[in-house]
């Protein structure tokens, strides 16, 4: 019995070495009040104590919703491409500044800006699942630039277009197809409603061009897969 029972232990064991995603990337998310200082003093641009005493609040709401969002996330995408997102540590920094989220791939940084997930600073906030999202996105930019995209013959189609259109065409299309392989239509709903209002229509663009047909998307998502 004890033979079957140790048998049966190292099975489990083996079975989650196995699962574990060696790749998957250690998102430290990072929320310093003292770091929002600097910006807060700059005219126009100040940050409200109520604001941050909230982002406080929810910061480990945030962290347990990536904790579990995120795995699923990078899984999907090592599996719709055929390769490992890179597994170096990745500081997210949640910011109320006036900046919009960003990412820095060659430094494993990236912000993440919280203003519009707030009921002290907008009456209609974003949800906390797409600000996941965000953090995603961001993560996308250094997973691309780790394995970057070559003659694109999608590209060359829309050489007209804005440089940052062209810069997260194929970006978008593979969130689009991770969402949907782990089956949240309802993310990926809120994911292109929101991006589409953001400044500059850049975002806005790049989505109308990736959902131009129901599968439009997958051949930006073949490309990568090359």
């Amino acid at each position: 019995m004890r033979a079957i029972r140790n048998a049966f232990v190292a099975a489990l064991i083996g079975f989650a070495a196995c699962s574990s995603q060696a790749s998957f990337p250690h998102v430290k998310v990072v929320y310093e009040v003292s770091d929002d200082l600097a910006c807060s003093k700059l005219p126009g641009d100040s940050i409200k104590e109520e604001w941050s005493a909230e982002l406080l609040s929810r910061e480990p709401e945030f962290v347990k919703l990536w904790q579990i969002e995120g795995p699923r996330l990078v899984a999907a995408t090592e599996t719709i491409t055929g390769k490992d997102f890179p597994s170096q540590e990745v500081t997210a920094r949640l910011t109320l500044c006036k900046l919009p989220s960003e990412s820095f791939p060659d430094t494993g940084r990236v912000t993440i800006n919280m203003r519009y997930a707030l009921k002290s600073f907008t009456p209609e906030p974003v949800s906390l699942r797409y600000k996941v999202d965000t953090l995603f996105h961001e993560i996308l930019h250094i997973f691309l630039f780790r394995h970057p995209i070559e003659n694109s013959a999608l590209l060359k189609e829309h050489a007209a277009e804005n440089e940052r259109v062209r810069d997260h065409l194929h970006l978008l299309a593979l969130q689009k197809a991770v969402l949907l392989r782990v089956n949240e239509p309802d993310a990926l709903k809120e994911v292109i409603a929101v991006d589409s209002m953001l400044p500059g229509g850049y975002y806005k663009r790049a989505w109308e061009l990736v959902n131009a047909t129901d599968t439009e998307y997958l051949k930006y998502v073949g490309e990568l897969s090359k």
